[in-house]
């Protein structure tokens, strides 16, 4: 896949598997949501969850970019993750546009935030260092 069909292949899909080592055991796998930022890739995670910590522990991951059509193509991303604190509702509305192909209405920002504060929800950024189509 060339440069240019990455970037096309990211920016047109959402949903991916994000993989990360645990010692002793197989790898911790997660579905999740994504945007691009950049060559960036952006996810909304909870800092409580095990896979916040196992990528702190970590430093890196994969990204499995899965095709929700048929004929099912898929694009592997690995690099490192790190975590931003700023920026979680902006991300989280930008997913949601994502997710629902429109952008959600103003009045949905409230209850954004307050899931947000609620869950605790931080930025995961990814650099990809290496695709694998």
């Amino acid at each position: 896949m060339t440069p240019d069909g990455r970037r096309q292949f990211l920016e047109t899909h959402r949903l991916a598997i994000l993989g990360v080592e645990r010692r002793d055991k197989a790898p911790h796998l997660s579905p999740v949501y994504f945007v691009l930022d950049g060559k960036d890739l952006l996810i909304s995670v909870t800092e409580t969850r095990a896979k916040t910590t196992l990528i702190r522990n970590a430093g890196r991951l994969s990204l499995c970019v899965l095709d929700e059509q048929f004929p099912f193509r898929y694009l592997r991303v690995e690099g490192p993750g790190r975590f931003e604190n700023n920026g979680a509702v902006e991300l989280m509305l930008r997913i949601g546009e994502k997710m629902q192909g429109k952008p959600l209405p103003e009045s949905a920002r409230s209850n954004i935030e307050e899931r947000a504060r609620k869950e605790q929800r931080i930025v995961l950024r990814v650099t990809p260092e290496s695709y694998y189509p």
